[in-house]
């Protein structure tokens, strides 16, 4: 049998794991050859091992793993191994040491420095991958082998009862494909074409949406004024880029304040986006692996259910749902740090039955107005009063200090950093709701994709608390200026210009640079993957496609799987037999795909690289 894996990110080598250890838990004879394809290596494009090394994760080493577990709900048996954390303060000096990375120094400094609390560069990561790889490889059977091909796979063809995976150097065949494409590109659309063109004539530098670890921005001059447009994770790798890598130093005061020191190389800043604030910081992590707050509403047993009896949810209630379990964790913790005649565990069981809201309950207790829940508030956290740039610029300090505050008391202790904590716990069941699409089409559109998604981004996707201290450091330097909300860039005589449509006096901030501070988003209509175009062309895939009730076709941009094995659909509804794919291409047919896997959760991305793995092999 031929396995082929296309892409050697942490999915595939996941799947890779599984396919040696249900060959070895069941003694299988059948010899079992797999290809592996990334032009990239092992641990793919994002996590490559010798990218620069000031760009970092956003989840803390400790909550890292690509090792099943006990609470992973699998056919296979679990294979315990280390956490990023573990192995990194154990064998990861080692085999740094024995091996040749780019920035060896650095690497080293990291593991030796490492804690629970850090945030690993994403090479590290890339370097775990690497290792983990090895330490599966050396545990196949004999009948196992495996190629690692640094090819990119851009057609697939079937010829007979086999696929034909075609690179610019050879086919091979296989007869069971995992596919796990990682980041894409897009091609660019009418704006973005009218930019470049404008940059070209007027010898501006435009960089479009792209990942940034790819981007070759050292041609920006300490004179150059840098738009970036979008406050989101990408814009953090930049403003990196732009300052720490150039020698900037951020150090800590006599008070711990954090402030930055010029190197002098550092270009003048802009920046802004819609809302016209970073993503909330994440907050600290007080919590154990695999400790979590209970789960009331959207709860693993009501969601199961509903998966079990194929019975569906509105918008309404699906909202409703994660909004009164986030309110109750928020309550909880509020109760247990200010008010203490409160007995914690009659409030709590009291709010987990009161399944219409929670007013009632919070008058009951006296919970002061001020403390309680603005969930407009929440999605837009400036002030009416907030109209010029003036009042701005002091709000945003404020803000930013306030959002640091907060994000260190830690998620057991401060009521907001808790309650979003429970909101990336929901997360599991939020993705069963919309993989095994319980809500209807118009529903998906209206709740998650046109309102959830932006909130949910804002609140609980954001950076490590030490990024919004670097901002805030860098605005107090004059580094930075985030430029207030509803931004807008145009092109004006010879330069790019943005201001904000929202504040009164719409002052103006002219660039030479404008950044495209923004991840591309999954569409298989419009991206540059030729395997993703291929596929399509073929017709052994298709885009996921919405019907509304008023006749109209939303399509996601998602390529369609199916609900329980992620096998590729066609444009006629079959199914491709073993052909599985998972991960960013399937993005809006499944729910929030990236992200790297977290022990002592159950993670669902461990659990079907376990379900991939068990059906390439059920046929032994």
């Amino acid at each position: 049998m031929k396995i082929a894996l296309i892409g050697a990110g942490p999915r595939n080598l996941m799947a890779f794991e599984r396919l040696v250890y249900w060959a070895l838990d069941r003694k299988w004879t059948t010899n079992v050859k797999i290809l592996m394809f990334d032009p990239f290596g092992i641990g793919g494009r994002v996590w490559n091992p010798n990218q620069n090394h000031e760009l970092k994760m956003n989840s803390l080493a400790s909550k890292i793993t690509l090792f099943t577990d006990d609470s992973i709900q699998m056919k296979g048996n679990p294979h315990y191994g280390p956490t990023l954390f573990e192995w990194a303060t154990t064998l990861g000096k080692d085999f740094i040491e024995n091996n040749d990375f780019k920035r060896q120094k650095l690497l080293i400094d990291e593991v030796e420095n490492l804690t629970k609390y850090s945030y690993s560069s994403r090479a590290l990561f890339g370097i775990y991958q690497q290792w983990f790889f090895k330490h599966v490889e050396k545990r196949m059977p004999d009948n196992f082998t495996v190629e690692v091909h640094q090819e990119l796979v851009h057609n697939v063809r079937i010829d007979k009862d086999q696929y034909v995976l075609i690179t610019d150097e050879a086919a091979f065949r296989a007869d069971k494909i995992s596919a796990a494409l990682g980041e894409g590109m897009d091609e660019p659309n009418d704006e973005e074409i009218n930019i470049e063109n404008f940059a070209s004539e007027h010898d501006l530098k435009y960089v479009p949406i792209r990942y940034p670890a790819e981007v070759d921005i050292d041609d920006i001059a300490p004179s150059d004024h840098v738009i970036i447009r979008g406050l989101g994770l990408s814009f953090i790798d930049y403003l990196s880029e732009l300052t720490e890598r150039r020698g900037g130093m951020f150090q800590r005061d006599d008070r711990g304040i954090l402030t930055y020191t010029r190197s002098g190389d550092e270009p003048t800043i802009y920046a802004s986006s819609r809302r016209g604030l970073p993503y909330h910081a994440r907050g600290l992590d007080q919590k154990n692996v695999g400790e979590t707050y209970p789960r009331y509403f959207l709860s693993d047993e009501y969601v199961n259910h509903l998966v079990l009896k194929n019975e569906s949810i509105t918008g309404k209630e699906f909202i409703n749902r994660i909004t009164l379990d986030v309110e109750l964790t928020y309550y909880v913790t509020l109760a247990k740090l200010t008010y203490p005649n409160i007995d914690i565990a009659t409030f709590e069981a009291e709010l987990a039955e009161a399944s219409n809201g929670f007013k009632k309950i919070l008058d009951k207790y006296n919970i002061n107005t001020k403390d309680r829940i603005d969930w407009e508030q929440w999605a837009n956290p400036i002030p009416g009063n907030i109209t010029d740039t003036a009042s701005f610029t002091t709000f945003i300090k404020t803000y930013l200090q306030q959002d640091i505050d907060v994000a260190n008391e830690g998620n057991k202790v401060s009521p907001f950093t808790s309650a979003i904590e429970k909101l990336r716990e929901l997360r599991s069941n939020i993705r069963k709701i919309v993989t095994y699409e319980l809500l209807n089409d118009d529903d998906y559109v209206r709740y998650v994709l046109k309102q959830f998604n932006s909130l949910n981004s804002f609140l609980a996707v954001g950076p490590p608390a030490f990024r919004i201290e670097q901002i805030l450091a860098l605005i107090k330097a004059g580094v930075l200026t985030l430029t207030g909300p509803g931004m807008v860039v145009e092109n004006e005589d010879d330069h790019f210009v943005t201001y904000s449509s929202v504040l009164s006096d719409k002052t103006r901030y002219s660039g030479n640079v404008l950044i495209e501070g923004r991840l591309p988003q999954p569409n298989a209509e419009t991206t540059r993957n030729p395997l993703i175009k291929n596929l399509l062309e073929n017709g052994m895939a298709r885009v996921y496609s919405l019907h509304l009730s008023d006749g109209s076709i939303v399509k996601t941009g998602a390529l369609d799987v199916t609900t329980e094995t992620a096998e590729l659909v066609t444009p006629d509804g079959k199914i491709m037999p073993y052909f599985f794919l998972w991960g960013l291409s399937t993005e809006k047919r499944h729910w929030l795909t990236n992200g790297a896997p977290i022990p002592g959760v159950n993670d669902i991305r461990l659990r079907m690289a376990d379900m991939i793995a068990s059906k390439m092999l059920e046929c032994e």
